[in-house]
């Protein structure tokens, strides 16, 4: 009894090592046709012994493979390849692989601009006007009045109050405020004289 089950290993063994003949190890590295670049993720199928891998960063590949096979290669962008291959062929060797890069055709599309910038003002100008959109639960009658409503400028001083008057006369910040209000005024009469009133700072 003891003969039969050495007997019965033995045979499993041999056919263990017979089996493994069977397949041999591919290395190869796949690069792009037109740039010579290495692709990385690239998916490497093996069309008998059903193993697949896929490229690293540098392009290289490891894939076990039938003594006579196939490799299927796909990847985004490229289209995909069968590789026939065999032990004999590239024994010793590393498999080089040139993709080829897919071409996608897109629809045309026809741009109309408008013809000159008058026109182009014009029609954004005559837009019809729409309500602000007021969401229930959330926005309030009061937003709406706040949307429209014109920012509210500081009062100036009166002559009445001298002492106001020497303070924003030599304040820092006073002399700023008029200092941005002079290079305003310079700037849209600027845009006033060649014909730009949509860049004016009201």
């Amino acid at each position: 009894m003891k003969n039969f089950f050495l007997l019965m290993f033995l045979a499993l063994c041999a056919f263990e090592i017979k089996a493994q003949d069977d397949f041999f190890l591919v290395k190869g590295r796949i690069f792009s046709e037109d740039s010579l670049t290495a692709i990385p993720n690239v998916n490497i199928v093996s069309e008998l012994s059903r193993y697949g891998t896929i490229t690293n960063q540098e392009g290289w590949f490891f894939i076990k493979s039938k003594l006579v096979d196939t490799l299927w290669v796909s990847c985004v962008g490229f289209e995909r390849q069968r590789v026939p291959i065999s032990k004999d062929s590239i024994l010793d060797k590393e498999l080089i692989i040139m993709m080829i890069r897919s071409n996608v055709m897109l629809d045309s599309v026809e741009i109309y601009p408008w013809p000159d910038y008058e026109t182009f003002k014009r029609e954004v100008i005559n837009m019809p006007w729409r309500r602000p959109y007021m969401i229930p639960g959330v926005s309030k009658k009061s937003d709406e009045v706040f949307i429209h409503k014109k920012p509210i400028r500081e009062p100036k001083a009166s002559s009445i109050n001298p002492i106001t008057l020497i303070y924003n006369r030599f304040n820092k910040r006073e002399r700023f405020k008029r200092k941005l209000e002079r290079n305003r005024r310079r700037f849209n009469r600027e845009m006033e004289r060649i014909g730009a009133d949509s860049l004016m700072i009201p």
